[in-house]
């Protein structure tokens, strides 16, 4: 398959959009193709999960729809753990993207105000406004693309290798078994046993299959032992992650109904709205189950629809941002609900965790402020290893807004951003005498 070519020297032929879609598209067909070879034993991540969900590297968790992407570049690579930087945020943190790295687009809707006389409205006049102002404007959706590196294509395991260790111990997922050595969850386990799904789900009896009926709003799924049909220990562990899984495929059709987030869906087997069902389930039981810590294999049923989904994403590579809005509802509905039982066993919730941020990965900064001078304009002033470095100028905007914030983590954010940016050049010297003195010891 000719796969087009999406990276952060792309000309100006086509939008970043449109290239961010068609990048998507190629790496679903990609994956379907790949597991289709292997006969269905390959799943959407190849292995085990890791624990959370992506982030990127300063402003914390992504959403449903840029995790399932993020989660699939992260396994068809190789790499350790599913975290993300942006070519500025690496600069400023003092690190280096790999020569001839591959960007992956991060996509998310933003809105633009234009007045009554058409004229584009810019931030700084928007947040002055008051929320009246604001109603009288005219809001216009549009997408907008951030490209971002894997953790991995950066220098950061070379220059600080404990850190590296740190945040890749924080995806860990850690490995839960039964008395059967198949996985276990014990809050989706305490979800089903204490029926606090928004539907009832029937989990203890034999079943023939998985299915959600919308008329009886029920779900059925076969008994967990019924999974248990492997021979080897490594086997049956995944085992139990296919039961955990196909619980998550048929709850995301439970979210679909009128009431809670109203798809529309297909009225026989084989229609286009009954493929897109199938696709958003599909998905986002891969999301939240890798979320989890297990992976998804694409289920028996769903088999006869890969030929038509590699087709229709080849055809129309735009059906992506319809699934992928709905697949970040189901699956923070999903998450929301597990979360809740995590809480009540003491566990982590995965939608609250803590996010693997990483401030600047060169010298830490002392005595650091941004302050006003007496002509009236700011300056960022720092210390490293008891060394003043000399004053850098700051932005009007960013000196008045930093003096008007309370003392907080926004606060120590902008400034932190502001001398990551300020001392740039100090801080790629002091990384590269570092790299120097790893490379000669």
């Amino acid at each position: 398959m000719q796969n087009r070519k999406y990276n952060h020297n792309d000309g100006d032929s086509k939008p970043q959009t449109q290239l961010a879609i068609e990048k998507f598209a190629d790496m679903m067909i990609a994956r379907m193709e790949e597991m289709k070879e292997s006969h269905w034993k390959k799943g959407w991540i190849d292995g085990y999960g890791s624990y959370g969900l992506p982030q990127n590297i300063v402003s914390g968790t992504l959403n449903g729809g840029n995790s399932f992407f993020l989660q699939l570049d992260t396994a068809m690579h190789g790499y350790k753990m599913p975290l993300y930087m942006t070519f500025l945020q690496a600069q400023n943190m003092g690190l280096r993207i790999n020569k001839g790295a591959e960007s992956m687009p991060v996509i998310f809707w933003d809105l633009v105000y234009k007045d009554q006389n058409g004229k584009r409205i810019d931030k700084d006049t928007l947040d002055a406004m008051t929320r009246e102002e604001r109603k009288a404007l005219d809001a216009t959706p549009i997408l907008r693309v951030y490209k971002e590196f894997n953790v991995d294509q950066t220098n950061l395991a070379e220059v600080n290798p404990q850190k590296y260790e740190q945040l890749q111990q924080r995806f860990m997922a850690p490995e839960m078994r039964d008395d059967k050595g198949m996985y276990v969850n014990a809050a989706i386990d305490r979800m089903l046993q204490r029926q606090e799904w928004v539907c009832p789900v029937q989990y203890d009896q034999l079943a023939p299959g998985a299915s959600f009926s919308p008329s009886l709003d029920r779900i059925v799924i076969p008994m967990k032992s019924q999974f248990n049909i492997s021979s080897t220990p490594e086997e049956v562990y995944k085992d139990g992650m296919e039961y955990y899984s196909t619980f998550l495929h048929e709850a995301t059709h439970s979210t679909g109904t009128p009431e809670r987030l109203n798809r529309v869906k297909g009225k026989q087997f084989g229609d286009t709205q009954y493929g897109h069902e199938e696709y958003v389930a599909e998905m986002t039981a891969a999301v939240v189950g890798n979320s989890l810590g297990f992976d998804k294999r694409i289920l028996d049923n769903n088999t006869a629809y890969i030929q038509g989904w590699i087709q229709n994403l080849r055809e129309n590579p735009k059906v992506i941002l319809g699934i992928l809005s709905d697949v970040n509802k189901a699956s923070n509905m999903l998450l929301d609900k597990i979360d809740q039982q995590k809480i009540a066993i003491g566990e982590t919730p995965i939608l609250g965790m803590k996010d693997a941020k990483l401030e600047a990965v060169g010298p830490k900064f002392e005595n650091a402020a941004i302050v006003k001078q007496k002509n009236g304009e700011f300056a960022a002033r720092a210390t490293i290893k008891g060394t003043e470095l000399e004053m850098k100028p700051v932005a009007r905007e960013i000196g008045i807004r930093y003096f008007s914030l309370p003392e907080g983590r926004e606060k120590q954010r902008l400034l932190s951003s502001t001398l990551n940016s300020s001392y740039a050049s100090e801080i790629n010297s002091i990384s590269k005498q570092r790299e120097r003195a790893i490379k000669i010891g």
